[in-house]
Parts: structure tokens; C-alpha cells; sequence
């Protein structure tokens, strides 16, 4: 990034929102010097504002941000200044300068613009905010912030080689840091590390930040959609397959850059669909046919296409895709369940919005098949904690409220007690954990028939 231009199924427990603090004071400019030998030019002139903003298909998310990428102009970004190490406090006397204290603690209501402006315009000020400072405050960023902080078996799912930085890549990685709303892309980056698709932790590196040009850029495009560009070719799925993202003109491209690997960011939906209802400007809906299947492999399907909720669902949903195709798996059989039944439990996970947590889940995935009229939502079941991964597919067919719902789970738990006995008792942690999700009465529909 190169700144030189510039109910029956209530809420999960403990699932934390992304704050809003970090927009409060959001003041604040990027900064990339391609490493430490070289310095560029921060702009931090306040006549240019930004954010990430919605639109519509690739307009607003690719295309609108590809075309800034030799645009000029700063933003507005906050963050807390890093309290220097309270654990060496000798060494800490020694490199910092006394200033140092007393811009520390101002915390939130120090604004990383002041420390852009202070480096341009006080040479005596540089040496308060090098690279040491700078990866302090990153540190600190990464590990209060929502969705940043979050972790796997007590390991950051998201870092940065921050040693290999220079200060301009450093201020690059706060700019992405400090702009928050993070809690989408690392529940994907979770679930594709419980899927074996990479090694903990995502470690961002200076090229992927330079995969936007500028800081307009990058704040220009989707938020969830400017993550995965960075986050995506660090999720592997085999033969040189990543998730990666092809910009091609107005047409992007997702896991292949080959006709039929398109993505439809935000597609035009009728004002009655769920997805619209429930459209979030920074993970908008997509409609794609990429799909994989332990048959064909990666393929587009044909004259099908699929609505997602989010960008994020067709993350999780394509890489649930690729792990059921790429590992042994156990199924129940699929159960015709009345969707009123134990106080319209099933009716109300499925009409919901689908950005809505689901309690005993850690994440889900909407989506919507367009030419049958069903709608699907993967529940997963298990976290980083668990040798293997489970969840329930749900399908409502035609959205009549007097239809049953399908249901069924799968997962990859060894089997515990032989061939032959009840699926609750071969598979006895993924019983429990589905149980939590659909209650003792659906749960024996689906589990003791």
C-alpha cells in the first residue's frame, strides 16, 4: 500500500461486535516507504476524506478502488498510542525520549495524523515515532482491537512480519489495522485454519499491503473485500490454488482467474429478499458458481448460480466446500423437520438475518440457490480447539412458512464405537455440539429416528 498519494436460536454467548471507537477519532494517513531504504512523501492534508464504501457489482467494491490506485488524497483513521513495554522500564528510559511519556498517555485521543505530521514537520520528533514505536503500536492494535484480538488454542490468527517492515510499510499496516471491522474475515481465517488451508498465523506481509496502491485505494473499496485481497492468497487449498482475486477490467474473478470464476459483489436483488433486507454496505451480497466437489474438483457451475449473503459467507461456504470434498466425511441422514416445532426454533434461524450469530456456533454461512428457490445456511459446529470439523446444513425449500425444513450434520470425527450404532454414539462430541444448537426435540428427529 503505497501512501505516497495520499430467539429459538438467540445470539451466540461471547461473540463480540466490532467497536466503534475506532471512529471516533478517525483521523489518520498510511504511510509505505517499500522497506527502510527508501522514504516517501505521507500526504496528511485533510482536504481528502474517506472509508470504505459500498455499491453496486464490482463498481463500487473492485473496480471503483482499482481505479484510485494512482490517486492522491489522505483519510481519517484513529488509534491508541502504545504504552511503551512496563516490563523493561530501564530500557524503555534509556530509548525513549521524555516526550515519549506524555504522548503515550493520551492514549485514544492521540491520533495517528498527529504522529504522520509530527514526523514531516519536526525533525527532533522523528526519532519518537521509528520503526520500534511504530511496531509497538501495531502490536498493541492487533491485540485490543475486535476481531484483530481474536485467537485460536491461544495463538493470533492474524499478524504482521512487521520485523521485515520499514516505517512506511509499518504506518501501511496500521492504516489497515486501525481501520477496524475485522470480525467478518477472521471468522473466515479461523474457519479455514480448522480446515487446514494454512498455518497459524496469517502473517501479512510489505506485498500484500502493496496490493493497494494508496491508502484511498484500499479505504475505497469494500471493507471485507479489501481484507480478503490481502488475506486470501495465504488460504491454500492445493496445487497452487489459493483464494485469490482477479481484477479483469469490471469483471472479478475469484480462485482462478478463468470465464466462470466470476463474482457478482453486490447483484441486484428483489426489495423482499432476506439478503437485501439485511444488506451490509461493507460485506454486501455476492452471486457466483464457483464450487468444488470430490468429483470435479473446482468447477463454475452451469446455468446455476448461487446468492450469498455477504462476501464473507461465500468465503466460509467455498472453503466448507473444499474440506467436504477433500475429506472423508459421515452424514446423517437428511430429516424432515416441521419448522415450527419447539418454538419455530428452525423457521427463526432460517429467516433471521444471516448475519446474525447462532448460539452453540462459531460462524455460519448463508446462501440461496436463485433458479430453485432454497435457501441454505451452514452452521459450524466445531473451533481450532477440535481434531476435526462438523456442522448442519439446513435447507428451506420454496420459503413457504407451512413447509418442514431439511436437516442434517456432517462431520469428520473419528468413529468411537464401531460400524453400525447410532450416530450419537459413534460421534458423541459432534452429537453434544449439535444438540446445544438444535434442541432435544429436533435433535431427536434428527439424531434417534
Amino acid at each position: 500500500m503505497d501512501s505516497s498519494h495520499d430467539a429459538p436460536a438467540p445470539s451466540r454467548r461471547g461473540h463480540q461486535e466490532e467497536t466503534d471507537s475506532n471512529k471516533q477519532h478517525s483521523e489518520a494517513v498510511p504511510d509505505d516507504d517499500g522497506g527502510a531504504k527508501k522514504r516517501r512523501r505521507v500526504d496528511i492534508s485533510p482536504a481528502a476524506g474517506g472509508g470504505h464504501s459500498g455499491g453496486g457489482s464490482i463498481g463500487a467494491g473492485g473496480a471503483a478502488a482499482e481505479s484510485q490506485q494512482q490517486q492522491g488524497g489522505a483519510t481519517s483513521l484513529s488509534a491508541d498510542l502504545t504504552a511503551f513495554n512496563m516490563q523493561h522500564p530501564h530500557q524503555q528510559q534509556q530509548q525513549q525520549h521524555p516526550v515519549w511519556y506524555v504522548l503515550a498517555h493520551r492514549g485514544s485521543d492521540f491520533l495517528l495524523r498527529d504522529v504522520l505530521r509530527l514526523r514531516k514537520t519536526c525533525s527532533w520528533a522523528r526519532g519518537l515515532f521509528g520503526a520500534p514505536q511504530l511496531r509497538q503500536r501495531l502490536s498493541h492494535s492487533l491485540s485490543t482491537q475486535a476481531g484483530l484480538r481474536r485467537t485460536a488454542n491461544g495463538q493470533q490468527l492474524l499478524t504482521f512480519a512487521d520485523q521485515q517492515m520499514g516505517v512506511g510499510d509499518l504506518l501501511a499496516a496500521l492504516c489497515v489495522t486501525e481501520a477496524g471491522g475485522w470480525s467478518e474475515m477472521s471468522e473466515a481465517v479461523e474457519l479455514a485454519g480448522q480446515c487446514g488451508n494454512y498455518q497459524l498465523p496469517v502473517r501479512l506481509t510489505s506485498a500484500d499491503l502493496h496490493r493497494y496502491a494508496n491508502k484511498t485505494a484500499y479505504l475505497a473499496a469494500l471493507r471485507v473485500l479489501a481484507q480478503l485481497k490481502m488475506v486470501g492468497p495465504h488460504i491454500h487449498f492445493g496445487s497452487g490454488v489459493a483464494f485469490q482475486l482477479f481484477l479483469r477490467g469490471n469483471t472479478l474473478r475469484a480462485i482462478k482467474d478463468q470465464n466462470g470464476y466470476e463474482i457478482n459483489i453486490n447483484p441486484p436483488l428483489p426489495l423482499n429478499h432476506l439478503y437485501q433486507q439485511h444488506r451490509q454496505q461493507h460485506d454486501p451480497p455476492v452471486r457466483s458458481r464457483i464450487t468444488y466437489s470430490s468429483s470435479t474438483g473446482w468447477q463454475s457451475l452451469i446455468g446455476e448460480a448461487r446468492v450469498y449473503s455477504s462476501v464473507s459467507s461465500m468465503v466460509k461456504k467455498i472453503i466448507i466446500d473444499h474440506f467436504n470434498g477433500t475429506h472423508p466425511t459421515v452424514t446423517t441422514h437428511y430429516r424432515i423437520v416441521d419448522r415450527h416445532v419447539d418454538n419455530s426454533r428452525l423457521h427463526s434461524i432460517m429467516t433471521q438475518s444471516p448475519h446474525t450469530p447462532v448460539e452453540g456456533c462459531t460462524t455460519t454461512a448463508s446462501f440461496r440457490f436463485a433458479a430453485i428457490f432454497a435457501d441454505r445456511r451452514y452452521l459450524v459446529l466445531t473451533n481450532a480447539s477440535h481434531p476435526f470439523v462438523a456442522w448442519i446444513y439446513i435447507q428451506d425449500v420454496l420459503h413457504n412458512t407451512a413447509q418442514p425444513i431439511a436437516v442434517c450434520v456432517r462431520t469428520t470425527e473419528p468413529n468411537v464405537s464401531g460400524v453400525g450404532g447410532a450416530f450419537k454414539d459413534r460421534f458423541p462430541v459432534t452429537y453434544r455440539l449439535a444438540r446445544v444448537v438444535l434442541g432435544a426435540v429436533i435433535s431427536a428427529v434428527v439424531f434417534d429416528q
